[in-house]
This record gives structure tokens, C-alpha cells and sequence, in this order.
């Protein structure tokens, strides 16, 4: 394992979980796959001081689409009360978009329709009056994915083709994640990979079990030391 080079770079215990492949076998097989992969402890950087923070929204189209993937830029809200669904929809639904187009300029924002509200109180996925509420996350994940072949070598069907969305273009799925308590976020901090570092061998396809209203399949993934893994303290 690498060693820390910043003071807030810190080993945090990951969960490179797969809901399918962890459910199925031998008790000595489901104890095998958690002893290999679960609480696996990983060394997280700390992005703010290794990557720095975007003073201001700019043109970050090579960053996200085909660069590490994340960042985080100083973006303030006009919002008040998080939740408040109906304010968040009315300020905060534009200012995520506005956000958006002033990162990715030359692609396509649509509005958004509906957000995840996370804390430490709740403790399983529910929706609610079009709101999907859950607990912090707490595996490595991508929520979107496409379908396989049963030999898992091709596509079956894109995951825009499931969602009915226009397949003759590439699609980006941006999520935007914002603290929303009062004081900088201190615990469960959201980490998040370098793509660049990803080996596409360690990807997995495996069914989203939050997938709505079409199953589709989330990207789960195996622990690799090349991986490069960042949090940003003092997130707000």
C-alpha cells in the first residue's frame, strides 16, 4: 500500500461489495468473497490538498468525460432549508443545472426532475413523493451500466436504450454531491476513484438492486493497488 504524503490523507476500510456475486455460493464462499473485499483498507488522498479546488465553475469537459472524473469547485447556494423539497426543486434543481452547463458548455444539461437525500439516521433506500431518500453509501459503486451477453463479452442492451434515452450521442451521468449539514462534513466522507486508474477487467455487471422503473445494472468493482482513491475533507 502506498503511504500517505499529505496529513489528512488517510487508510479507510472500503467495501468493494457486489449484492449478487456476495449472496450466492457456499458459506465458505460468501465468507471468502467479505474476507477479500469487504473493509478492505485502502489508502484515500486527500483531493483538496493533492488536486486543488475550482475557485469558480469553468469548461472542465476533458476532466470529467475522459480525466480522473471528479472535482470539486466553490459553488454557493442560494438554499435555505435542504429539506424542503420544494425548495430544493425550485433553487436548487436550476443552480445544479446552471452548474452544469458552465462545466460541460458544449453538452446537452437537461433539467433536473428529482435528487437522493442522504443522512446517518436512515437506514435503507425509500422514495417518497419522487424523492429517493437513503443511507450514507457505503460500497464502491456505479450506479449505471449496461447489459451483458450471459457470457458477460458484449453488450446486450445500453443502458440508454433501457432508459429510453438517445442512443446516438454519448451520454455522461454527473452526480452531483453537496454536504448539507451545518458544519463541514467529518465523517463518511465520500471517496471517489480516479477513472483513469480503473482497470476495465476489475469491472463488474451486476443488477442495481435500487434500479427504477427498468432493472438495470450498476458497475460493482474488484480492489486493485493501482487504484487511486481520493476524498476531499472538509467537504461543504
Amino acid at each position: 500500500m502506498n503511504q500517505p504524503s499529505s496529513s489528512t490523507d488517510f487508510v479507510g476500510k472500503l467495501n468493494f461489495a457486489n449484492p449478487v456475486a456476495q449472496s450466492v455460493g457456499s458459506d465458505e464462499q460468501r465468507e471468502a468473497f467479505a474476507a477479500a473485499r469487504l473493509g478492505r483498507p485502502t489508502l484515500i488522498r486527500d483531493a483538496r490538498a493533492a488536486l486543488g479546488v475550482m475557485a469558480e465553475p469553468t469548461d472542465a469537459t476533458n476532466l470529467l468525460a475522459n480525466g480522473a472524473g471528479f472535482l470539486l469547485v466553490h459553488a454557493p447556494s442560494a438554499m435555505r432549508d435542504w429539506t424542503d423539497i420544494d425548495e430544493v426543486a425550485e433553487v436548487y434543481y436550476k443552480e445544479a443545472q446552471a452548474l452544469l452547463k458552465q462545466l460541460l458548455p458544449t453538452a446537452d444539461v437537461g433539467p433536473l426532475g428529482s435528487h437522493t437525500y442522504r443522512n446517518e439516521e436512515i437506514k435503507e433506500h425509500y422514495w417518497k413523493n419522487g424523492i429517493q431518500y437513503g443511507p450514507c453509501a457505503a460500497a464502491v459503486h456505479n450506479d449505471y451500466a449496461d447489459s451483458l451477453t450471459d457470457d458477460g463479452q458484449s453488450v446486450s442492451e445500453k443502458f440508454t436504450e433501457i432508459q429510453g434515452m438517445r442512443t446516438d450521442r454519448r451520454v455522461l451521468g454527473i452526480n452531483i454531491w453537496r454536504s448539507v449539514s451545518p458544519e463541514p462534513l467529518a465523517r463518511y466522507p465520500l471517496a471517489v476513484c480516479d477513472r483513469t486508474s480503473i482497470d476495465r477487467a476489475d469491472l463488474e455487471y451486476d443488477l442495481n438492486p435500487n434500479a427504477k422503473p427498468r432493472p438495470f445494472n450498476a458497475h460493482y468493482c474488484k480492489p486493485n493497488a493501482a487504484q487511486r482513491w481520493h476524498y476531499y475533507s472538509r467537504m461543504t
